[in-house]
């Protein structure tokens, strides 16, 4: 079964807005000695652990944009009782010191510019794959298969994520007639509809 990840969610309104059977992408920063919820550098942005205060919904994506804020990220989740959530971007020097750790919730991206031989590499230290789509959905039944062999989870990116709405319903055709089925989808919460939505 799939689970939709609204992208974007980065502020407390945003957050009282999303149904709760659904997950959040959210874009974490460092500011002074409180992590904060902002896309975009020198913008300031809303406080995570009143966020996480108020968090009753599902997966978290944890996108970091500031480097080594993994630590004090982790600290903050666990005070809550949040365990259903991974990292995204973090490097990969952070990468194995948290796997080194014992905390595997991270991901690793794959892309038609990023491969399947550095996954490879790191697959035992993962528990998942971000699967962007810069111009194109890149992932091959080959390479889908050889993913799930390595028990890993796949979350998609919506393409209107990367600018392209119209390519939606051609994706989803496209993961129907090749039997993929991804762990996540992240999308635009008014487009979880249009994904859930049954084929015509």
């Amino acid at each position: 079964m799939t689970t939709f990840i609204s992208h974007r969610v980065n502020t407390l309104t945003e957050l009282e807005a999303t149904p709760t059977e659904y997950g959040v992408e959210i874009d974490l920063r460092d500011h002074g000695d409180r992590i904060i919820l902002s896309h975009d550098p020198y913008c300031g942005g809303e406080d995570f652990e009143d966020y996480l205060a108020h968090y009753k919904h599902g997966p978290m994506i944890l996108n970091v944009k500031s480097e080594r804020i993994e630590h004090r990220i982790l600290d903050m989740v666990r005070a809550h009782g949040i365990e259903d959530f991974f990292f995204l971007d973090s490097t990969f020097p952070m990468i194995i010191q948290l796997s080194g750790l014992g905390e595997h919730r991270l991901a690793v991206r794959y892309s038609e510019f990023e491969g399947l031989d550095t996954i490879l590499a790191v697959k035992d230290r993962v528990e998942w794959v971000w699967v962007d789509c810069f111009s194109r959905f890149p992932l091959t039944r080959e390479t889908y298969d050889t993913l799930k062999e390595c028990d890993l989870k796949l979350c998609l990116v919506s393409p209107e994520l990367q600018g392209r709405p119209e390519d939606i319903l051609g994706y989803k055709d496209k993961l129907q007639a090749n039997a993929m089925v991804f762990d996540a989808i992240c999308t635009k919460l008014h487009n979880i509809p249009l994904w859930r939505s049954s084929p015509s």
